[in-house]
């Protein structure tokens, strides 16, 4: 068993740096941002690698009885870790989805307006239409979820709008409109 965990610590490496190689050749800026699958796959995919290592050790308990008491306990352990690290990063990545997968954004850097576009609503956000705006960030920079967020943003007929990390970087967005009272507050992990 001690073998396999080895060979899955090779795999899990390699692939980190394959897949960070090949987002760095796909990763491109524009004006128009929607769920891209690149973007989506950057986050998500420590998550579903640990997800994918805790099915492989629970899976280790399921085969024939030759492993030593301490491979199980070791296998429960190391599976349990990776569950629970993996299990609210995919509950975030999930939520978020269902509220920006039919979203598109484009953005005019000249101009300072961004067009938020959602099934029947149509915003165009505009400096002086701000109140203000809401940054809802993780308070840990060494989880899985951390590079989830949101911002709130208020406007000034009383309307919030909420955009999430998975549809646009959000120092971006916090960029075009550099006047707008911002606000910052903290959750462990931040679900809408």
């Amino acid at each position: 068993m001690l073998g396999m965990l080895f060979k899955i610590a090779a795999f899990v490496v390699v692939a980190h740096f394959v897949v960070r190689f090949l987002l760095r050749v796909f990763n491109r800026q524009g004006r128009v941002y929607y769920l891209t699958p690149a973007r989506q796959f950057k986050l998500v995919f420590w998550s579903l690698i640990s997800f994918w290592l805790a099915l492989v050790m629970f899976g280790l308990l399921l085969r024939e009885h030759t492993d030593t008491h301490l491979e199980r306990i070791l296998a429960i352990a190391l599976g349990g870790i990776l569950f629970l690290f993996s299990l609210p990063t995919l509950l975030v990545h999930f939520q978020y989805w269902r509220h920006e997968r039919e979203s598109a954004l484009e953005l005019e850097k000249d101009t300072r307006t961004a067009l938020l576009l959602r099934p029947g609503q149509k915003y165009l956000l505009q400096q002086s239409q701000i109140r203000h705006i809401l940054e809802t960030r993780c308070s840990s920079k060494s989880v899985f979820w951390k590079d989830y967020g949101y911002l709130t943003l208020t406007l000034q007929d009383g309307r919030a709008v909420t955009i999430t990390s998975l549809l646009i970087d959000l120092n971006q967005l916090k960029a075009l409109w550099p006047y707008v009272p911002l606000q910052t507050r903290t959750k462990w992990v931040c679900f809408l």
